[in-house]
């Protein structure tokens, strides 16, 4: 058998040391130790139920115009992992990228601390996962740590937003997390993978605000970039130890500071941020979800006619986050979805929030003529509840509830969902897939899995 360069790597390597006790180190030794036989049952059934979420949610949206983009790129290429939808493989930085544009296509994808964990490590998951021929076992302890490792890498930094995104960001680190697990990397190669992914990070909001795609290709080029950082450092590639905290590092150049470092490995490994993990109903910005929830649970003790003034109160990383506060004219689908005014108005007037092309519908009159009543507030001493305020001329109607606790995914509410999203794809096997992934940990070859995604 030929002797790849990866094994001579490998073979050169020293012994395993203990790592230093760096971010980097602390994060390496983690994501070593993670593994299913240590995990709660609960923390499994999450990591199931999140892949499932996306591939629904990436089968949905194949025929988008930003998935579209990445597969036009990629054409002609040819390799060894699945691209969700389609029949030929490719190369797995490829597949990395092409399959978080479709998880993320629809903007229905789950979100933790800020970021989309689902788009970004996901694709990692199932290309490194089939090329390396891995179980199911495997890929879901590399999710798993990718989760974590994205969330966590927010938390150290959260002074990135508004100004970077936390998906290309932090989710970079975790895309190379996850590859760095299914590479079977030792701590030195994980902090490499992890130093490299940070350097390679990117991304900010602008197109939000115009409406342009480029912040969808953000999220592709995130997945694309972590796998890249842990191919490199799979071969030889190295990071400083000290590639967060240092003077010159990560947390330094998105945050500028490291107050609140300290967060990044608090607790690591006691707790699991997938547990925290919400979904998507609706294919919206996230922020937008609780207004849409709150705007629905009121719709009927509203009348549309007699709305003098609504007001909605969120908290300040909320009312910030690039688009939440667009105004008309929307003119793009983009621009809408993120607006806080266009899907409350909406969802007052009972359109359909949950179908993803109703969002084409900018120029739609009463939206816009109530979008035009609706006024944004910034509550910055409160970080979790939102409030809707419907001034009419014989009252007031009220709702409020904390961001995104409606939101928090059960088996039936996901099975559902993909249901749904699968629904008008007669050749997607959706219920084979359903089971295949709801015992995944049995599974010896993810191929299993991926063999199923190929139409």
């Amino acid at each position: 058998m030929a002797t790849t360069i990866a094994d001579k790597t490998r073979a050169a390597s020293p012994a395993a040391h203990p790592a230093p006790d760096t971010v980097s180190g602390r994060f390496a030794t983690f994501i070593e130790a993670v593994a299913l036989a240590r995990l709660s049952p609960n923390v499994v059934e999450k990591a199931r139920l999140r892949l499932l979420d996306c591939l629904g949610t990436g089968l949905a949206a194949r025929g988008l115009q930003v998935p579209g983009i990445a597969l036009a790129f990629i054409a002609g290429n040819t390799g060894p992992a699945t691209l969700i939808g389609r029949k030929e493989r490719v190369p797995v930085i490829d597949a990395a990228f092409a399959n978080a544009t479709v998880i993320n296509g629809r903007s229905e994808d789950d979100f933790m601390q800020k970021s989309h964990p689902g788009a970004l490590t996901v694709p990692t998951a199932l290309a490194v996962g089939e090329a390396e021929a891995l179980s199911g076992a495997a890929v879901l302890e590399a999710i798993v740590a990718g989760y974590e490792i994205t969330g966590r890498v927010y938390m150290g930094g959260p002074a990135m937003l508004p100004r970077f995104r936390a998906s290309g960001v932090a989710g970079t680190v975790g895309a190379a997390a996850t590859a760095a697990k299914l590479f079977r990397l030792d701590t030195a190669g994980i902090m490499n993978a992890l130093g490299c992914g940070a350097v390679f990070a990117h991304g900010f909001g602008q197109g939000y605000l115009s409406g342009t795609n480029e912040v969808k290709l953000n999220v592709g080029m995130a997945s694309r970039n972590g796998v890249t950082a842990a191919m490199l450092a799979r071969l030889g590639a190295t990071a400083s130890p000290e590639a967060f905290e240092g003077p010159a590092g990560f947390y330094r150049a998105f945050s500028n500071s490291v107050a609140d470092i300290a967060a990044a490995t608090r607790d690591l490994g006691r707790t699991y941020l997938i547990e925290e993990t919400v979904y998507k109903e609706c294919p919206v910005c996230i922020f937008t979800q609780t207004p849409i929830a709150l705007a629905r649970s009121i719709a009927s003790q509203v009348s549309v006619d007699e709305i003098e003034r609504v007001t909605i109160r969120a908290p300040e990383l909320t009312f910030t986050n690039p688009g939440f506060t667009n105004v008309a004219p929307y003119r793009t689908h983009l621009q809408a979805a993120v607006s806080a005014r266009f899907c409350t108005a909406a969802a007052l007037l009972g359109r359909p929030v949950e179908d993803h092309d109703f969002y084409d519908a900018v120029d739609d009159r009463e939206v816009l003529a109530l979008a035009g009543k609706i006024h944004l507030e910034s509550r910055p001493a409160d970080p979790e509840r939102v409030d809707i305020e419907v001034v009419q001329r014989d009252g007031t109607v009220y709702a409020g509830g904390i961001e995104h606790d409606t939101l928090y995914p059960t088996p039936d509410k996901i099975v559902a969902k993909f249901r749904r999203l699968t629904r008008a794809l007669p050749e997607v096997p959706a219920e084979r897939i359903i089971e295949v992934v709801m015992r995944l940990e049995e599974v010896r070859d993810i191929n299993e899995l991926t063999e199923l995604l190929r139409h």
